[in-house]
């Protein structure tokens, strides 16, 4: 059997490496210079740039079974967040997993007393949930903000912590996302660590591609169209020629796969606007920043070269800035404004401008409701099959779940 996944996003080279894995022929086209799709990592100066900050979670189920941490190099972040309002600072830690932290987190004025063992109890009845993805959960669902304040979450927190953290996560302060990715976001959280590769965040698709024979992954060569027999999809036209196969595996973007499948995409997005300083060290720890003020330009932001010092050229060091939305705005502009929310935190550090990325696709909506009604891996249409997030959740762990998938229904034929 001969197999043509078009697209070496973490879905198709998943997707790729389980039927290789199974004695497959594959081949893989990928329209752009290498692999990785939004999941990639650029080198300038020394500095290590992923395209659009992006965490990984230990604890995902689906990626656990498919890549080896270990070769990975993992660099964890510490438990918690810090929140900051212009120069007041708010160190939230995670008292489940840091006994150390359990008396001074419960002192902080960001959240009441009883927010903190309402987090508690959420973060303990998350652990024994059995969950591969958001998508799997299968109760009522309703908007994060429903949700946490239907668990009985005050104002307070939800405004001071919940909106920016999970708000970076979801890429949407708003926390209309679906209840569903918060539940399962909190178990990766109660459950794994957060953490990067130590050569940046794009050591993941690359350890995915080295799986399946190198020659397999053909990039700067864009799928024009699926070739068809009748009903039946029998192969693609790239670079001007056609290549047949027995089965054709679309593990594009949503946009993509719906331009060249029609396949029945869910409807919207959200994106983020990541920019790189280089700075003088910070002493900003291994947490996560989250900018508590009103009208901010940024979001969060991180020292991620604290994490992961291979991230900096040795006596440097790398700041990672996310704004929600401000895609319009020139590099300058988003330069200068980065600059003037973090120069309140760290009035006396020097940021050099080293690179903006512009992520206006970063996840599909995920509204509630919306993981009942994305499309299955299996299209109806013979040798066609869909391999993207789209069809499980938007997340590092989605994308390989449908790769999985996608790779079963080939099999099965």
């Amino acid at each position: 059997m001969k197999v043509i996944v078009v697209g070496a996003g973490l879905a198709g080279l998943t997707c790729a490496k389980v039927l290789a894995e199974r004695g497959t022929e594959v081949v893989v086209f990928e329209a752009s210079d290498g692999v990785g799709g939004r999941v990639r990592t650029d080198e300038k100066d020394g500095f290590l740039l992923d395209r659009g900050f992006q965490v990984y979670f230990t604890a995902y189920p689906i990626a656990g079974r498919h890549l080896d941490h270990a070769t990975l190099n993992l660099k964890p972040f510490d438990l918690g967040a810090i929140v900051q309002r212009g120069h007041q600072e708010s160190d939230l830690s995670d008292p489940l997993r840091d006994s150390e932290a359990f008396l001074p987190s419960l002192l902080l004025n960001a959240a009441a007393f009883s927010d903190k063992l309402l987090t508690l109890k959420l973060a303990a009845r998350s652990i024994p949930e059995r969950m591969q993805s958001a998508g799997e959960l299968d109760s009522a669902d309703s908007s994060s903000l429903e949700y946490l304040r239907g668990k009985g979450f005050s104002e307070r927190i939800i405004g001071n912590f919940y909106r920016l953290f999970f708000g970076g996560i979801f890429l949407d302060r708003s926390l209309s996302t679906s209840a569903r990715v918060l539940r399962f976001t909190f178990k990766m959280l109660a459950t794994g660590k957060t953490a990067v590769p130590a050569r940046g965040i794009g050591e993941i698709p690359k350890q995915l591609a080295a799986r399946p024979p190198a020659s397999a992954v053909r990039a700067k060569s864009p799928v024009r169209s699926l070739l068809r027999e009748g009903s039946r999809v029998v192969g693609v036209d790239a670079d001007g020629e056609e290549h047949e196969a027995d089965a054709v595996v679309m593990g594009t973007d949503a946009p993509t796969a719906a331009r060249l499948a029609g396949a029945p995409v869910p409807e919207g997005s959200v994106g983020r606007v990541c920019v790189y300083y280089a700075t003088d060290g910070l002493d900003a720890g291994k947490k996560i920043v989250l900018n508590a003020e009103d009208g901010g330009f940024v979001n969060n932001a991180v020292q991620i070269s604290a994490v992961a010092p291979s991230y900096a050229p040795r006596g440097r060091h790398l700041l990672s800035v996310v704004a929600l939305g401000s895609f319009d705005l020139p590099d300058d502009e988003i330069y200068r404004r980065g600059i003037e929310d973090v120069s309140r935190w760290y009035p006396q550090a020097n940021f050099d401008p080293l690179a903006v990325y512009r992520v206006p696709y970063a996840q599909f909506a995920q509204p509630p409701g919306v993981h009942e009604k994305l499309p299955e891996n299996s299209t109806g249409i013979p040798g066609l099959v869909l391999a993207g997030e789209y069809t499980e959740d938007s997340s590092i762990n989605g994308s390989m779940l449908s790769g999985e998938t996608a790779a079963g229904e080939v099999l099965r034929g």
